[in-house]
């Protein structure tokens, strides 16, 4: 029997504006094992994000709960919780948000430091993740000198450095061409089997989402399973 990582309960989301309140999630149930890869897909706007957000603890749910090992995450105190979400939790975007400014090594660094590592620390287990995503020759470079393919590597490799139990990836290949898609697939499902982590992607792509063990549609606000709407 796989054992429960996340698991939600009655998670609603409203929205509100000029006054009005907007519906987007509306009671979902939903339980994800350690070391699942599981897609989420639906039309724009079905609120993939906003349920990807919401269990990363980057938003929080209008009513319902959010279990991590059985523990209710919205009850911690915002020191734990952000502990939490630095060294649980790894986050992939379409875009990958790398700080211009900064190298490779130094974007990868970050989540290290923030756990209050050392520099040397820091630099060394960066320095291992990046080379384990193929990019040990692109450590000083800064991401306008990386191709669209080796930045998401890079935001891949911030995501994983502090071998995380959970990564949420929201349209991971939406920004790349055929080639880089398929590569970082690719590392996506290897490194899920190297360090048995949860594997949550919203996605488009019919191609990604069959390579997940799961696939949940999202459809007026509510969950359905391995059926598309």
């Amino acid at each position: 029997m796989v054992q429960e990582l996340i698991r939600v309960e009655q998670l609603s989301k409203e929205f509100y504006l000029d006054g009005e309140t907007i519906p987007v999630l509306k009671g979902i149930n939903l339980t994800i094992g350690v070391g699942e890869r599981l897609a989420i897909c639906g039309e724009s706007g079905a609120g993939k994000s906003t349920l990807l957000q919401i269990m990363g603890a980057l938003d929080q749910p209008t009513t319902g709960t959010l279990f991590f090992s059985g523990d209710d995450v919205f009850c911690w105190s915002k020191e734990k919780l952000a502990g939490w979400r630095n060294a649980q939790v790894g986050f992939v975007f379409q875009f990958h948000h790398l700080l211009p400014e900064f190298t490779a090594l130094e974007n990868v660094m970050i989540p290290s430091l923030v756990r209050g590592d050392s520099r040397k620390v820091a630099n060394r287990i960066a320095g291992s993740m990046l080379d384990r995503v193929g990019l040990s020759h692109r450590l000083h470079h800064k991401p306008g000198e990386l191709s669209g393919g080796e930045q998401q590597r890079v935001a891949l490799a911030r995501a994983l450095v502090l071998e995380p139990s959970l990564v949420l990836a929201d349209e991971p290949t939406g920004n790349l061409d055929r080639k880089n898609s398929l590569e970082v697939e690719d590392l996506l499902l290897e490194l899920n089997k190297e360090f048995n982590l949860t594997l949550v992607v919203v996605t488009h792509s019919q191609r990604l989402a069959d390579r997940m063990s799961r696939i949940i549609y999202l459809e007026d606000g509510l969950v359905k399973e391995g059926v598309a709407p």
